[in-house]
Protein backbone atom coordinates (compact mmCIF):
# COMPACT_ATOMS: atom_id res chain seq x y z
CA UNK A 1 0.00 0.00 0.00
CA UNK A 2 2.72 2.47 1.01
CA UNK A 3 4.85 1.55 -2.02
CA UNK A 4 1.95 2.38 -4.36
CA UNK A 5 1.27 5.67 -2.57
CA UNK A 6 4.94 6.64 -2.74
CA UNK A 7 5.07 5.83 -6.46
CA UNK A 8 2.04 8.03 -7.08
CA UNK A 9 3.66 11.12 -5.55
CA UNK A 10 4.68 13.93 -7.87
CA UNK A 11 7.96 13.10 -9.58
CA UNK A 12 11.16 14.98 -8.80
CA UNK A 13 12.59 13.74 -12.12
CA UNK A 14 9.78 14.20 -14.64
CA UNK A 15 8.10 17.55 -15.19
CA UNK A 16 5.66 16.32 -17.84
CA UNK A 17 5.86 12.70 -19.05
CA UNK A 18 3.21 13.41 -21.70
CA UNK A 19 5.96 15.13 -23.71
CA UNK A 20 7.61 11.70 -24.06
CA UNK A 21 4.50 10.11 -25.57
CA UNK A 22 4.76 8.88 -29.16
CA UNK A 23 1.49 10.72 -29.83
CA UNK A 24 2.85 14.10 -28.77
CA UNK A 25 3.79 16.37 -31.69
CA UNK A 26 5.97 19.36 -30.73
CA UNK A 27 5.75 22.66 -32.58
CA UNK A 28 9.27 22.24 -33.93
CA UNK A 29 10.51 18.99 -35.47
CA UNK A 30 14.33 18.88 -35.47
CA UNK A 31 15.88 17.27 -38.52
CA UNK A 32 12.72 17.50 -40.61
CA UNK A 33 12.80 21.14 -41.72
CA UNK A 34 13.43 20.18 -45.36
CA UNK A 35 10.40 17.86 -45.47
CA UNK A 36 8.17 20.51 -43.90
CA UNK A 37 9.37 23.02 -46.48
CA UNK A 38 8.68 20.56 -49.33
CA UNK A 39 5.11 20.01 -48.13
CA UNK A 40 4.64 23.75 -47.81
CA UNK A 41 5.68 24.38 -51.41
CA UNK A 42 3.49 21.52 -52.58
CA UNK A 43 0.32 22.55 -50.74
CA UNK A 44 0.47 26.35 -50.96
CA UNK A 45 -1.71 26.10 -54.07
CA UNK A 46 -4.48 24.76 -51.80
CA UNK A 47 -4.58 28.14 -50.03
CA UNK A 48 -3.85 30.65 -52.78
CA UNK A 49 -5.14 28.95 -55.93
CA UNK A 50 -7.94 26.85 -54.40
CA UNK A 51 -6.50 23.72 -55.98
CA UNK A 52 -6.49 20.16 -54.66
CA UNK A 53 -3.15 18.50 -54.03
CA UNK A 54 -2.09 14.92 -53.33
CA UNK A 55 1.10 13.53 -51.81
CA UNK A 56 2.71 10.27 -50.76
CA UNK A 57 5.00 10.17 -47.72
CA UNK A 58 7.18 7.10 -47.13
CA UNK A 59 9.94 6.11 -44.72
CA UNK A 60 10.93 3.66 -41.99
CA UNK A 61 9.44 3.44 -38.49
CA UNK A 62 10.46 6.34 -36.27
CA UNK A 63 11.51 8.60 -39.14
CA UNK A 64 8.99 11.31 -38.25
CA UNK A 65 6.44 10.80 -41.05
CA UNK A 66 3.33 10.98 -38.90
CA UNK A 67 4.60 13.83 -36.73
CA UNK A 68 5.59 15.92 -39.75
CA UNK A 69 2.27 15.37 -41.53
CA UNK A 70 0.22 16.14 -38.39
CA UNK A 71 2.19 19.31 -37.66
CA UNK A 72 2.10 20.38 -41.28
CA UNK A 73 -1.68 19.96 -41.52
CA UNK A 74 -2.15 22.16 -38.47
CA UNK A 75 0.14 24.82 -39.98
CA UNK A 76 -1.78 24.55 -43.27
CA UNK A 77 -5.07 25.01 -41.45
CA UNK A 78 -3.80 28.03 -39.48
CA UNK A 79 -2.32 29.64 -42.62
CA UNK A 80 -5.62 29.05 -44.40
CA UNK A 81 -7.51 30.90 -41.66
CA UNK A 82 -5.13 33.85 -41.99
CA UNK A 83 -5.87 33.90 -45.72
CA UNK A 84 -9.64 33.38 -45.44
CA UNK A 85 -9.44 29.79 -46.71
CA UNK A 86 -11.13 27.25 -44.41
CA UNK A 87 -9.14 24.01 -44.36
CA UNK A 88 -10.18 20.92 -42.41
CA UNK A 89 -8.02 17.83 -42.02
CA UNK A 90 -8.71 14.30 -40.85
CA UNK A 91 -5.85 12.00 -39.82
CA UNK A 92 -6.85 8.32 -40.05
CA UNK A 93 -4.68 5.39 -38.94
CA UNK A 94 -5.51 2.63 -41.40
CA UNK A 95 -3.97 -0.01 -39.15
CA UNK A 96 -6.95 0.47 -36.82
CA UNK A 97 -9.37 1.74 -39.47
CA UNK A 98 -8.53 -0.79 -42.16
CA UNK A 99 -11.76 -0.93 -44.21
CA UNK A 100 -13.27 1.62 -46.58
CA UNK A 101 -16.37 2.00 -44.39
CA UNK A 102 -14.27 2.67 -41.27
CA UNK A 103 -12.24 5.29 -43.12
CA UNK A 104 -15.40 6.99 -44.33
CA UNK A 105 -16.92 6.84 -40.87
CA UNK A 106 -13.84 8.62 -39.45
CA UNK A 107 -14.30 11.39 -42.00
CA UNK A 108 -18.01 11.79 -41.37
CA UNK A 109 -17.71 11.78 -37.59
CA UNK A 110 -15.14 14.56 -37.95
CA UNK A 111 -17.99 16.69 -39.32
CA UNK A 112 -20.72 15.16 -37.13
CA UNK A 113 -19.60 13.22 -34.01
CA UNK A 114 -23.11 11.70 -33.75
CA UNK A 115 -23.09 10.23 -37.26
CA UNK A 116 -24.41 6.62 -37.08
CA UNK A 117 -21.77 3.89 -37.41
CA UNK A 118 -23.84 1.65 -39.70
CA UNK A 119 -26.60 1.69 -42.30
CA UNK A 120 -24.90 3.53 -45.18
CA UNK A 121 -23.09 2.24 -48.25
CA UNK A 122 -19.77 3.72 -49.40
CA UNK A 123 -21.38 5.71 -52.27
CA UNK A 124 -23.95 7.11 -49.83
CA UNK A 125 -21.23 8.08 -47.36
CA UNK A 126 -19.29 9.82 -50.13
CA UNK A 127 -22.37 11.86 -51.04
CA UNK A 128 -22.89 12.82 -47.39
CA UNK A 129 -19.24 13.87 -47.17
CA UNK A 130 -19.75 16.11 -50.23
CA UNK A 131 -22.70 17.80 -48.51
CA UNK A 132 -20.64 18.48 -45.37
CA UNK A 133 -17.80 20.01 -47.42
CA UNK A 134 -20.19 22.18 -49.44
CA UNK A 135 -22.06 23.32 -46.36
CA UNK A 136 -18.83 24.34 -44.60
CA UNK A 137 -17.30 25.72 -47.80
CA UNK A 138 -14.03 24.12 -46.76
CA UNK A 139 -11.13 22.26 -48.28
CA UNK A 140 -10.69 18.79 -46.75
CA UNK A 141 -7.28 17.17 -46.39
CA UNK A 142 -7.61 13.41 -45.84
CA UNK A 143 -4.49 11.80 -44.32
CA UNK A 144 -4.40 8.02 -44.61
CA UNK A 145 -1.62 6.84 -42.28
CA UNK A 146 -0.36 3.26 -42.73
CA UNK A 147 -2.17 3.46 -46.07
CA UNK A 148 -0.63 0.20 -47.32
CA UNK A 149 -2.82 -1.69 -44.81
CA UNK A 150 -5.99 -0.24 -46.33
CA UNK A 151 -4.74 -0.81 -49.88
CA UNK A 152 -3.85 -4.46 -49.23
CA UNK A 153 -7.25 -5.14 -47.70
CA UNK A 154 -9.59 -3.04 -49.82
CA UNK A 155 -7.67 -1.87 -52.88
CA UNK A 156 -7.45 1.72 -54.11
CA UNK A 157 -11.07 2.30 -55.14
CA UNK A 158 -11.80 4.69 -52.26
CA UNK A 159 -8.74 6.81 -52.98
CA UNK A 160 -9.78 7.00 -56.62
CA UNK A 161 -13.31 7.96 -55.56
CA UNK A 162 -12.01 11.01 -53.67
CA UNK A 163 -10.58 12.39 -56.92
CA UNK A 164 -13.61 11.39 -59.04
CA UNK A 165 -15.92 13.42 -56.78
CA UNK A 166 -14.08 16.54 -57.88
CA UNK A 167 -14.23 15.59 -61.56
CA UNK A 168 -17.95 14.79 -61.51
CA UNK A 169 -19.13 17.83 -59.51
CA UNK A 170 -17.83 21.31 -60.39
CA UNK A 171 -18.76 22.56 -56.92
CA UNK A 172 -16.26 20.04 -55.51
CA UNK A 173 -13.41 21.12 -57.76
CA UNK A 174 -10.31 21.63 -55.61
CA UNK A 175 -12.19 20.56 -52.48
CA UNK A 176 -10.29 17.40 -51.40
CA UNK A 177 -6.59 16.64 -50.99
CA UNK A 178 -5.18 13.26 -50.00
CA UNK A 179 -1.92 12.46 -48.23
CA UNK A 180 -0.90 8.80 -48.09
CA UNK A 181 1.62 7.85 -45.37
CA UNK A 182 3.36 4.48 -45.42
CA UNK A 183 6.55 2.70 -44.39
CA UNK A 184 6.92 1.30 -47.89
CA UNK A 185 6.36 2.47 -51.41
CA UNK A 186 2.67 2.03 -51.89
CA UNK A 187 2.28 2.39 -55.66
CA UNK A 188 2.57 -1.39 -55.95
CA UNK A 189 -0.80 -1.64 -54.19
CA UNK A 190 -2.55 0.95 -56.37
CA UNK A 191 -4.11 0.54 -59.81
CA UNK A 192 -3.03 2.74 -62.72
CA UNK A 193 -6.08 5.00 -62.48
CA UNK A 194 -5.36 5.80 -58.83
CA UNK A 195 -1.63 6.27 -59.42
CA UNK A 196 -2.39 8.78 -62.16
CA UNK A 197 -4.03 11.07 -59.58
CA UNK A 198 -0.76 11.21 -57.63
CA UNK A 199 2.13 12.88 -59.43
CA UNK A 200 5.26 10.77 -58.99
CA UNK A 201 7.15 13.95 -58.09
CA UNK A 202 4.78 14.33 -55.15
CA UNK A 203 6.53 11.44 -53.38
CA UNK A 204 8.29 12.60 -50.22
CA UNK A 205 10.76 10.05 -48.87
CA UNK A 206 12.01 10.17 -45.28
CA UNK A 207 15.36 8.65 -44.41
CA UNK A 208 16.53 7.54 -40.98
CA UNK A 209 17.52 10.25 -38.52
CA UNK A 210 21.25 10.80 -38.14
CA UNK A 211 22.96 11.16 -34.75
CA UNK A 212 22.89 14.96 -34.81
CA UNK A 213 19.14 15.10 -35.44
CA UNK A 214 18.48 12.44 -32.79
CA UNK A 215 20.46 14.44 -30.24
CA UNK A 216 18.45 17.57 -31.04
CA UNK A 217 15.23 15.59 -30.56
CA UNK A 218 16.41 14.14 -27.24
CA UNK A 219 17.55 17.54 -25.97
CA UNK A 220 14.21 19.05 -26.98
CA UNK A 221 12.29 16.38 -25.05
CA UNK A 222 14.61 16.74 -22.03
CA UNK A 223 13.71 20.43 -21.84
CA UNK A 224 9.99 19.66 -22.11
CA UNK A 225 9.66 16.51 -19.99
CA UNK A 226 12.23 16.79 -17.17
CA UNK A 227 12.82 19.22 -14.34
CA UNK A 228 15.63 21.73 -14.90
CA UNK A 229 19.18 20.32 -14.69
CA UNK A 230 17.95 16.83 -13.75
CA UNK A 231 19.43 15.13 -16.82
CA UNK A 232 23.23 15.17 -16.63
CA UNK A 233 25.58 16.29 -19.39
CA UNK A 234 26.40 13.55 -21.88
CA UNK A 235 23.10 11.69 -21.56
CA UNK A 236 21.54 13.17 -24.70
CA UNK A 237 24.69 12.44 -26.68
CA UNK A 238 24.80 8.85 -25.41
CA UNK A 239 21.13 8.17 -26.17
CA UNK A 240 21.46 9.60 -29.68
CA UNK A 241 24.44 7.32 -30.24
CA UNK A 242 22.46 4.32 -28.94
CA UNK A 243 19.65 5.06 -31.38
CA UNK A 244 21.81 6.00 -34.35
CA UNK A 245 21.97 2.50 -35.87
CA UNK A 246 18.18 2.42 -35.98
CA UNK A 247 17.73 6.07 -36.99
CA UNK A 248 14.53 5.87 -34.95
CA UNK A 249 13.34 8.90 -32.98
CA UNK A 250 10.77 6.79 -31.15
CA UNK A 251 13.52 4.49 -29.89
CA UNK A 252 15.55 7.48 -28.68
CA UNK A 253 12.54 8.95 -26.87
CA UNK A 254 11.74 5.57 -25.31
CA UNK A 255 15.32 5.25 -24.04
CA UNK A 256 15.11 8.72 -22.50
CA UNK A 257 11.83 7.88 -20.77
CA UNK A 258 13.17 4.54 -19.50
CA UNK A 259 16.32 6.23 -18.19
CA UNK A 260 14.12 8.61 -16.18
CA UNK A 261 12.13 5.71 -14.76
CA UNK A 262 15.31 3.84 -13.79
CA UNK A 263 16.57 6.95 -12.01
CA UNK A 264 13.34 7.13 -10.02
CA UNK A 265 13.39 3.41 -9.20
CA UNK A 266 16.94 3.74 -7.87
CA UNK A 267 15.98 6.72 -5.73
CA UNK A 268 18.29 9.12 -7.56
CA UNK A 269 17.80 12.85 -8.00
CA UNK A 270 19.32 13.01 -11.50
CA UNK A 271 19.39 11.00 -14.73
CA UNK A 272 22.89 9.78 -15.60
CA UNK A 273 24.63 7.94 -18.42
CA UNK A 274 24.42 4.78 -16.32
CA UNK A 275 20.62 5.08 -16.22
CA UNK A 276 20.65 5.32 -20.02
CA UNK A 277 22.69 2.10 -20.14
CA UNK A 278 20.13 0.36 -17.91
CA UNK A 279 17.40 1.60 -20.26
CA UNK A 280 19.20 0.27 -23.34
CA UNK A 281 19.79 -3.11 -21.64
CA UNK A 282 16.06 -3.35 -20.89
CA UNK A 283 14.79 -2.18 -24.27
CA UNK A 284 17.43 -3.98 -26.39
CA UNK A 285 19.10 -6.62 -24.18
CA UNK A 286 22.80 -7.30 -24.80
CA UNK A 287 24.08 -10.72 -23.71
CA UNK A 288 27.50 -9.65 -22.49
CA UNK A 289 28.60 -12.84 -20.67
CA UNK A 290 28.89 -14.89 -23.87
CA UNK A 291 30.71 -12.07 -25.63
CA UNK A 292 33.18 -11.46 -22.79
CA UNK A 293 34.08 -15.13 -22.67
CA UNK A 294 35.48 -14.71 -26.21
CA UNK A 295 37.90 -11.97 -25.11
CA UNK A 296 41.49 -12.56 -24.04
CA UNK A 297 42.66 -11.44 -20.60
CA UNK A 298 44.02 -8.07 -21.75
CA UNK A 299 40.83 -7.22 -23.62
CA UNK A 300 38.92 -8.08 -20.46
CA UNK A 301 41.23 -5.87 -18.38
CA UNK A 302 40.72 -3.03 -20.83
CA UNK A 303 36.96 -3.49 -20.58
CA UNK A 304 37.06 -3.45 -16.78
CA UNK A 305 39.26 -0.34 -16.82
CA UNK A 306 36.80 1.38 -19.18
CA UNK A 307 33.85 0.35 -17.02
CA UNK A 308 35.42 1.85 -13.91
CA UNK A 309 36.08 5.15 -15.70
CA UNK A 310 32.59 5.26 -17.21
CA UNK A 311 30.88 4.74 -13.88
CA UNK A 312 31.53 8.44 -13.29
CA UNK A 313 30.86 9.85 -16.76
CA UNK A 314 29.35 9.16 -20.18
CA UNK A 315 32.67 9.11 -22.04
CA UNK A 316 36.40 8.70 -21.36
CA UNK A 317 39.40 9.39 -23.59
CA UNK A 318 41.77 6.75 -24.94
CA UNK A 319 44.54 8.31 -22.89
CA UNK A 320 42.51 7.92 -19.70
CA UNK A 321 41.68 4.34 -20.63
CA UNK A 322 45.30 3.39 -21.33
CA UNK A 323 46.40 4.89 -18.02
CA UNK A 324 43.61 3.11 -16.11
CA UNK A 325 44.38 -0.17 -17.91
CA UNK A 326 48.06 0.04 -16.93
CA UNK A 327 47.11 0.66 -13.30
CA UNK A 328 44.75 -2.33 -13.39
CA UNK A 329 47.48 -4.56 -14.86
CA UNK A 330 49.67 -3.61 -11.91
CA UNK A 331 46.78 -4.39 -9.55
CA UNK A 332 46.38 -7.95 -10.90
CA UNK A 333 50.08 -8.62 -11.56
CA UNK A 334 50.01 -8.58 -15.38
CA UNK A 335 52.49 -6.91 -17.70
CA UNK A 336 50.61 -4.22 -19.67
CA UNK A 337 50.54 -4.21 -23.45
CA UNK A 338 52.55 -1.73 -25.46
CA UNK A 339 50.76 1.26 -26.98
CA UNK A 340 50.41 -0.26 -30.46
CA UNK A 341 48.93 -3.53 -29.21
CA UNK A 342 46.68 -1.62 -26.81
CA UNK A 343 45.23 0.32 -29.78
CA UNK A 344 44.72 -2.87 -31.77
CA UNK A 345 42.79 -4.50 -28.94
CA UNK A 346 40.69 -1.37 -28.47
CA UNK A 347 39.71 -1.56 -32.16
CA UNK A 348 38.71 -5.20 -31.68
CA UNK A 349 36.51 -4.33 -28.69
CA UNK A 350 34.86 -1.68 -30.86
CA UNK A 351 34.37 -4.23 -33.66
CA UNK A 352 32.74 -6.62 -31.18
CA UNK A 353 30.29 -3.85 -30.30
CA UNK A 354 31.28 -3.93 -26.64
CA UNK A 355 32.62 -0.39 -26.62
CA UNK A 356 31.71 2.51 -28.89
CA UNK A 357 34.27 5.04 -30.07
CA UNK A 358 33.93 8.46 -31.65
CA UNK A 359 36.12 11.44 -32.41
CA UNK A 360 35.86 14.31 -29.97
CA UNK A 361 33.95 17.28 -31.26
CA UNK A 362 33.43 20.88 -30.33
CA UNK A 363 34.15 21.76 -26.70
CA UNK A 364 37.06 19.31 -26.41
CA UNK A 365 40.64 20.50 -26.57
CA UNK A 366 42.50 18.76 -29.41
CA UNK A 367 41.15 15.88 -31.44
CA UNK A 368 41.07 12.58 -29.57
CA UNK A 369 39.06 9.37 -29.56
CA UNK A 370 36.36 9.13 -26.92
CA UNK A 371 35.05 5.81 -25.64
CA UNK A 372 31.77 4.74 -24.07
CA UNK A 373 29.80 1.61 -23.26
CA UNK A 374 26.17 1.74 -24.35
CA UNK A 375 24.56 -1.68 -24.23
CA UNK A 376 24.95 -2.72 -20.59
CA UNK A 377 25.16 -0.88 -17.24
CA UNK A 378 28.84 -0.53 -16.33
CA UNK A 379 28.06 -1.31 -12.68
CA UNK A 380 26.96 -4.79 -13.79
CA UNK A 381 30.04 -5.14 -15.99
CA UNK A 382 32.32 -4.15 -13.11
CA UNK A 383 30.76 -6.72 -10.76
CA UNK A 384 30.97 -9.46 -13.41
CA UNK A 385 34.51 -8.63 -14.55
CA UNK A 386 35.97 -8.24 -11.07
CA UNK A 387 34.84 -11.76 -10.19
CA UNK A 388 36.67 -13.06 -13.25
CA UNK A 389 39.87 -11.02 -12.96
CA UNK A 390 40.49 -10.00 -9.37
Amino acid sequence: MKAALDALKRSNIFKDQAKLSFDYVPDDLPGRERQMESLGRLFRSVIYDRMAQNAMVTGPVGSGKTAVVKRFCQILKDTGINNKRLIEYVHINCRTRKSESMVMLSILTHFDPRFPDRGFSIPEMLEIMKKFIKKRECHLVIVLDEADVLLKKSGSDLIYSFTRLQEEDQEMLGAISVILVSQKHIMDHMDKASISTFKRTNLLEFGKYDREALQLIVEQRIGMAFHLNVVEDGVSEMISSMAEDYGDARFAIELLWKAGLVSEEQGCDSVTAEHARYAKAEVKPFIFEDTISQLNVHEQLMLLAASRLLKRSAYCSTGELEESYQALCEEVGKKPLGHTQFWQYMKELNAFGIITTKRSGRGTVGNTTLITIEDVPVSELIAFMEKRLI
